[in-house]
This record gives C-alpha cells, structure tokens and sequence, in this order.
C-alpha cells in the first residue's frame, strides 16, 4: 500500500516562472547531481515553499523519488522534519513495491524465454536500472514487455496460464487487433500487477519504418533482481524515449527527466542517434525533446548534435510551447496521448505526414461494430459497411448538433 500522501485539486494555478515549487522541482528532478546542482537546490529551499503543492507537483509528475533523494542528501537542515518524514515513508514504500515488480518482471521474462519466445523489458524496471541506476530512484507502476508480433499471441496464452487476465477478453478478432494497435494489458488476477505487451513501440499510423526491430539488433545486458535480463542501449532509449514523450506530448516531467539523463550518460554514441533520427524522420521530435531537458533541467547537448539535427522553428516552437503547459493545472484529457494533427505536426518529412495522414484517414473508414449494430446485414453484404459507415457517422454528428443549446 501506498502512504497517504496524495495530490490535491483545490488550488489555483501559478505559471512557472513565479512558483518557487516549481523552481525547487526542477532543480531537484536529476539523479547526477554536481556542486553547482547542490548549490542551486539549497538556494530554491530557502525560498518561501508550499510544501504541500510541491509534494503534490512531484507526486504528479512522479518526480517524488529523486526528490525526496536530494532534499534529504543536500537541504535536510532547511526542509521541515514534518516534510521529510512523509516523504521518506512514501519513497520506501514505492520502492519496496518496485522490488516486487522487478522481481515479477524477472520471472515473467525467464518463463516466456523457457517457452522460446525472446522478450525484452522496456521502461519499468529496466529503465530504473539502466539509466538511473536504482530501482528507487524512478517511479513506476507497470512492467512493459517487447516481443516479436509473431509471438504475441503464443505469449498472451503463457501470460493467461500464469495468472493474468487480459483487458481484452474477445479472441474472435485478435489478429485485426494486432494490425490496429501495438500493445495488450493485462492485469495480475488477485493482484495489483499491471502488464503491457508490446508488439511495435507506437502504432503503425506513426510510420516508423522497422519498429520494433531495428529498436532491438543491438541489445545490451543488465542485471535486475540478481538476474541477466536484456536491455535496449541507451541510444535507442534516447530515440524511443523522444517518441513516447512527444505521444504524451511531453506532459509530465518525468519523461522530460528521461532525456536529460541519457544526454548525462558518459561516451553515448551521438552520431548514431542523429544518423538513426535523420533516417527515421525523428529530427524534430529528438530535437524538441532536447531542447526542453535543456532548458527546464540544464541538461548539456553537444554542438555537433544541434548542429546534426538542425532543430527547426517548429521543434523550438513546440518545445516552448510544452514548457509552458507543462505545470498547468490538469484537465480533462492530462497525459493522454496528442491528436493526429499534432502527431503530424512532430514529423519533418512530407513523406511520413501523408502517410500517417493517410493511414488514419484510411482506418477511420473502416467499418467496427457499431456500424454493424447500426445496420445488422448478412456477411455476405459485409463490404457495403464501408457505405454504412459514412452514414452513420454523419447522424450521429447531426444529432449532437440538434441537442446543442
């Protein structure tokens, strides 16, 4: 169980620029920390603090372990004891239950690989030992598993027989499924385990050419629960971690805090990134993701890289943009993925814009089982759904128009 420490909807929002919980945040959201770091977190504690809102913006932005770390290694003389104390309990048991998690991910993996299937574990745990170092030191809440797509299916039958129920429960249309998406949740029967497995690193309509398989030919190997277990290299993680921050539209920190690490990481192959961004049509979304773990978390980026790249006037835009949302009060839609036109937006090719234009447009048309409940027709009638649909689209946009005041 989680201590009682929880975020609070009840105050008014304050732009970033003039909340010192914000600043301390921030300063506090690194896990390298240097002399110049320790200075600029004594100073930002020493400042007028909410400590309920900053508990409540890294509780949010699931940033409360490095906090917590470096509130208690550098200011423990400035921060309250009535602080701390909440802070520490909330952290050990956080990181007791990624423990559980790591060793569930363990076990999962060695039983698929005694089946023959190859997995590799993706953010979770792995993330947490690979680019943190600790399992405490990032938060996280679910294990996400890549295999081959051919396995997907023997692997979610493996994942049902060790107790998993999936969110999907209807077989009749698993292969479309598997075109359709690119990850399946299941959920521990009796437990509070939640698993993804994925397939693709993001949906076909993302035209990411050879994802996942050109994420997985160079694989490393790192040690979670005193077991070998397989990991991307930190390079890929730059480029997959950019891509999944720019799906959520870099909306909370910690995937901001992501980049910045890798940027930390000693004798990272930069060259390598910026040829794999350039070949893949990612330049833009690398480089906004770049310039904000620069901006917000000083997170250095080589001037070859920012030269490579040529971050253009829409990833600094776009960059601006998000650091201006990013410690907005939440709404409705906070942490959902962007909208196609914003996903288009993110790619620097005319090529890969009407492609996933095209791709979205295309699956849009496709008749589901709405349009067979609007219309039942026998199967050998199946094709004029595509007219159906259409159809009933169209009324039901016209119906919401007629019950508007």
């Amino acid at each position: 169980m989680r201590s009682e420490i929880r975020p609070q909807q009840t105050r008014e929002p304050r732009s970033a620029a003039a909340c010192p919980e914000v600043d301390l945040l921030l300063s506090c959201a690194r896990a390298r920390i240097n002399p110049e770091m320790s200075h600029r977190i004594r100073e930002a504690a020493q400042k007028e603090i909410d400590w309920v809102q900053f508990t409540r913006l890294a509780l949010l932005h699931e940033t409360l372990p490095l906090a917590h770390r470096n509130l208690r290694r550098i200011c423990p003389d400035i921060v309250p004891s009535g602080v701390l104390e909440p802070l520490r309990a909330r952290h050990e048991a956080d990181s007791a239950e990624g423990r559980l998690l790591a060793r569930e991910l363990v076990g999962i993996l060695g039983f698929l690989e005694s089946e023959g299937i190859v997995a590799v574990p993706y953010k979770g745990p792995a993330l947490a030992i690979r680019l943190y170092g600790d399992l405490s030191l990032r938060e996280f809440g679910d294990l996400d598993i890549m295999v081959c797509e051919r396995d997907v299916l023997r692997a979610r039958h493996l994942l049902i027989d060790r107790g998993y129920a999936p969110e999907r429960v209807n077989t009749g249309e698993l292969s479309q499924f598997l075109r359709e998406h690119h990850e399946m949740l299941f959920y521990r029967i009796g437990g509070s385990v939640r698993l993804d497995l994925h397939w693709r690193f993001t949906n076909r309509s993302g035209c990411i050419a050879g994802d996942p398989e050109r994420f997985l030919q160079h694989l490393e190997t790192i040690l979670i629960a005193g077991k070998e277990v397989r990991s991307l290299r930190l390079e890929t993680y730059l480029l997959v971690l950019s891509v999944h921050a720019a799906k959520h539209q870099w909306v909370q920190l910690k995937l901001i805090g992501d980049i910045a690490e890798v940027m930390a990481a000693p004798d990272l192959n930069w060259h390598y990134v910026a040829q794999e961004a350039a070949e893949l049509g990612l330049k833009r979304v690398l480089g906004t993701g770049l310039l904000l773990a620069q901006e917000l978390l000083g997170a250095a980026m080589p001037a070859r890289l920012a030269r490579d790249l040529k971050i253009d006037r829409t990833a600094k835009m776009l960059a601006a943009q998000a650091s201006t949302r990013l410690f907005e009060e939440p709404g409705e839609r906070w942490g959902l993925k962007g909208g196609m036109a914003s996903q288009i937006e993110l790619r620097e090719r005319l090529r890969d814009k009407m492609k996933m234009f095209l791709r979205y447009f295309l699956q849009k048309l496709k008749p589901n089982e709405r349009d067979h409940w609007f219309l039942p027709m026998p199967s050998a009638l199946s094709v004029a759904y595509y007219l159906v649909r259409p159809v009933r689209l169209a009324l039901e946009r016209m119906s919401r128009t007629d019950h508007l005041p």
